[in-house]
């Protein structure tokens, strides 16, 4: 199987082979199927056809190579919360707009997706009044909230297949300004993956409903990412991101709104 991400076209030299497994419309969570966790935001226009196309072939190639895993591991995160399995499911979607623009090679795709999908997986052990809590977080609540890295990267180390997923998944609350949490890493000492997922991540909290926030649109997502580029966020890739492949073409004017939680 030969994959590689490039600037020009879907990014893919030859399809991913294999059965379709958990992203078949009949197979219910878990798993990765990624029409659920969309089924209440409205959107303007579909996706572009090679965004998609790379996004099947992801998807599928994850569930080829990964099922066991996946099959335990994403049954706990719905099984916790399922809002939080659909913003899972949303942020792997929005990495993927990126991934699919990098020059990457399979192995590189593979494992950032997989950590893009996973990267709340810490958040099972946190307490469901803490995550659902539809007020802002108190001090403590925060402080908490800020160990889920952590918690996820304990989860996941157990597991051989996720070795390299780890450290992207603890890392995701990095700033490229060193402000961030765990380590307080900055610029591109952050790994690549965590730098991607953070993105995507906010702006999945930003175009989502939330009792304490207004939803923003994606178009406002964007403009803020472009504003925390270069502090909170890596520049480069924020410009990937909002300057025009799969964004533009598919998530944009998010209307719908979405009850995520934190």
């Amino acid at each position: 199987m030969s994959m590689r991400v490039t600037n020009e076209g879907t990014g893919v030299d030859a399809p991913f082979e294999g059965g379709v497994s958990l992203l078949s419309p009949l197979a219910g969570p878990p798993g990765l199927h990624r029409d659920a966790a969309f089924r209440s935001k409205r959107l303007t226009t579909s996706p572009g056809a090679p965004a998609m196309r790379f996004e099947r072939k992801v998807r599928r190639a994850l569930n080829q190579h990964f099922l066991e895993v996946l099959t335990s591991l994403s049954a706990r995160l719905h099984s916790k919360n399922e809002q939080l399995y659909d913003h899972s499911q949303r942020v792997l979607s929005l990495a993927l707009c990126l991934l699919r623009v990098l020059d990457l090679s399979e192995e590189e795709v593979l494992t950032i997706a997989l950590a893009a999908f996973f990267h709340d997986i810490g958040k099972i052990g946190i307490d469901n009044v803490i995550l659902e809590k539809p007020l802002p977080l108190t001090y403590a609540e925060y402080e908490l909230m800020k160990k889920h890295p952590a918690y996820g990267a304990r989860i996941l180390c157990i597991h051989r297949p996720m070795n390299k997923v780890v450290p992207l998944v603890y890392h995701h609350h990095e700033r490229w300004d060193g402000g961030g949490y765990p380590d307080g890493l900055e610029g591109e000492s952050i790994p690549l993956g965590a730098r991607i997922i953070a993105i995507a991540d906010a702006f999945d909290a930003m175009t989502s409903n939330r009792d304490y926030q207004a939803q923003r649109t994606s178009i406002q997502a964007c403009e803020e990412l472009y504003r925390c580029a270069g502090t909170q966020f890596d520049a480069r890739l924020v410009k990937l991101f909002c300057a025009g492949n799969s964004m533009t073409e598919g998530w944009t004017q998010v209307e719908q709104s979405y009850p995520a939680g934190h």
